[in-house]
């Protein structure tokens, strides 16, 4: 009886060591890995999609609150090429060009001290809610990079392989014309779509970092062109609470893939669907 109490103590107190290991192994990767938060209008409405102000301001508020600073795409993508590390960075994107970005969100940002990233679905540059060029770069001048949506905005995987090369072609062009960066243009897939043919074909395209679907954060294993998002929806209410859990399961999909190598994203769309 003595020798199984003291098996039982002995595996109790290897139990807690891993426990604590795999904690402060979990808050040390949160410190360097970059999540990418994936927003598209900041207004007050009620689809998923629109981010009431006083709720965005929140989450802005909490990332600083936990000592996040916001970079650049292309700042990122450089920086990985040159071998740096990463301490409490984030990405914010905002997709399709839409005006409020420059009307609400970057004046929210700018009291924070943060810069953002919109992707232009070009072909609505200029329709009613949607930025026009000069408002483009407008909100240049709050510090943001301009990157591209593609110019169709039609899920890349659904394309011909020559319609797809030409639209990334067609787009990045665009945007490089509008906003000429040393970093070059980055991309953010629509609806998050890629594959290995479409990867193949935005790297031909010229892009220097792509935004896909998969939930995650990013670290020095994530391809710059098939970086992972944390997306940000309006549930509407508690938003904040959403938005930290969202958050922590992008860090827990990403740490036990770089520890274990098992992708547990794929699990849980699978496990998703069978509900």
């Amino acid at each position: 009886m003595h020798k199984v109490r003291n098996v039982f103590g002995i595996v109790c107190l290897l139990l807690v060591a891993c426990g604590v290991w795999a904690y402060q192994d979990f808050r040390k990767f949160c410190v360097g890995a970059v999540p990418i938060f994936a927003y598209h209008r900041v207004e007050d409405k009620t689809d998923l999609y629109s981010m009431p102000p006083a709720d965005f301001e929140q989450q802005m508020a909490y990332l600083k609150e936990k000592g996040y600073k916001t970079i650049k795409l292309g700042d990122y993508a450089q920086r990985r090429k040159k071998g740096d590390t990463f301490q409490n960075e984030c990405v914010l994107i905002f997709d399709d060009g839409y005006e409020d970005n420059l009307t609400i969100a970057a004046p929210i940002m700018q009291k924070f001290g943060y810069i953002g990233n919109m992707f232009m679905a070009v072909m609505y540059e200029g329709w009613p809610g949607y930025l026009t060029w000069d408002q483009e770069v407008e909100l240049g001048k709050y510090g943001w990079e301009l990157g591209s949506h593609t110019f169709i905005h039609k899920p890349m995987t659904t394309l011909a392989p020559a319609e797809r090369l030409a639209d990334l072609k067609k787009s990045h062009d665009h945007m490089l014309g509008l906003y000429y960066s040393d970093n070059g243009v980055t991309l953010s897939y629509p609806n998050g779509a890629c594959n290995a043919a479409v990867v193949e074909d935005v790297r031909k395209a010229g892009y220097v970092a792509g935004v896909t679907g998969k939930i995650g954060v990013n670290t020095a294993a994530d391809p710059l062109l098939e970086l992972r998002r944390v997306n940000v929806f309006h549930l509407k209410d508690k938003n904040l609470e959403h938005f930290k859990r969202g958050l922590l399961k992008a860090q827990l999909i990403s740490w036990v893939d770089a520890r274990t190598g098992y992708d547990l994203n794929s699990f849980l769309i699978w496990y998703y669907k069978q509900k």
